[in-house]
């Protein structure tokens, strides 16, 4: 099932993005970089900037969406080069795909990625001292994976993961996938995210219940996005509501049903010309200018 979900949605990632030819060259754009190198896709990251750009440019760091099954860091580039446009540095990141690992390693992937940004951020011109993280449906349940063992020497020592030290001063959720139980296309996943190797771990609950991450961890401020079309718009109304409760700073962008396009799940990464993803934008970048 976690293959048949990956060719539905990568096929139809295609089919989009053969239809978006954008002009690049006002971007510089260093691709392919291994986080950890081990000749696999999975652990590659790219960089995008404006040309002739400051070093001093603050970054930010995507995590792209697909389900925990699909795509790679290359199904946001036309979100990422609208980014680089409003003046950021973006590291945009692959990890592995489940069914072919584990939810636990994709936040190893994850985190791996952060510290190699960290150590290399003097190589590639990245200011640590502005960062910001931005995930899109299950990229942004990976983000929210990374922000709380970042934050917190607990989780550190329950998943068994070093952090990057990167302080990031606010991050963007999109559509959040908060759930790993799902209906639907992705009904599997529950069955998938763990294996036998995670029994009796102390992240497991974590892994089972990624809700349950919201109470131990010092959230940097968060900003949320999703509409009235959005198939996972109860999953980011769940995280508002549990943010609140346990007052970490936040925002909710909630779009009413869309006037011109319909504003589906994570519309604003895969068309980023629209009205209402500039909306997006704007929305994102005055609340990180703000941090």
């Amino acid at each position: 099932m976690a293959r048949i979900a990956r060719w539905v949605l990568e096929t139809n990632d295609a089919r989009r993005m053969s239809k978006q030819q954008l002009d690049t060259s006002d971007l510089s754009i260093l691709a392919d970089i291994p986080y950890i190198p081990d000749g696999t896709p999975e652990h590659l990251l790219d960089i995008y900037r404006p040309k002739h750009a400051q070093a001093d440019l603050p970054v930010i760091v995507n995590i792209h969406g697909g389900g925990l099954v699909a795509s790679y860091k290359t199904v946001n580039t036309w979100f990422n080069y609208e980014w680089a446009r409003m003046g950021y540095t973006v590291v945009s990141i692959s990890y592995r795909r489940i069914p072919d690992t584990t939810l636990i390693h994709q936040i190893e992937d994850v985190c791996a990625a952060l510290r190699f940004i960290r150590e290399h951020s003097g190589k590639y011109g990245l200011n640590r001292n502005r960062c910001y993280l931005i995930g899109d449906s299950a990229g942004a349940l990976l983000a929210l994976y990374a922000l709380a063992i970042e934050a917190s020497t607990t989780l550190q020592q329950t998943f068994g993961i070093v952090p990057s030290g990167i302080s990031f001063h606010a991050a963007a959720c999109i559509s959040i996938m908060l759930d790993t139980k799902r209906k639907g296309l992705l009904s599997f996943l529950g069955d998938v995210i763990s294996d036998a190797g995670d029994t009796g771990k102390p992240y497991l609950p974590f892994i089972l219940n990624p809700s349950a991450l919201i109470s131990p961890a010092p959230l940097p401020p968060l900003c949320l996005v999703t509409s009235r079309e959005d198939m996972l718009q109860a999953d980011t109304l769940k995280f508002d509501r549990l943010l609140t409760d346990a007052g970490v700073e936040h925002t909710l962008l909630n779009f009413p049903k869309g006037k011109h396009n319909k504003l589906a799940h994570v519309f604003s990464v895969l068309y980023p010309l629209w009205p209402d993803s500039r909306t997006t934008y704007t929305f994102i970048d005055r609340f990180f200018s703000s941090h």
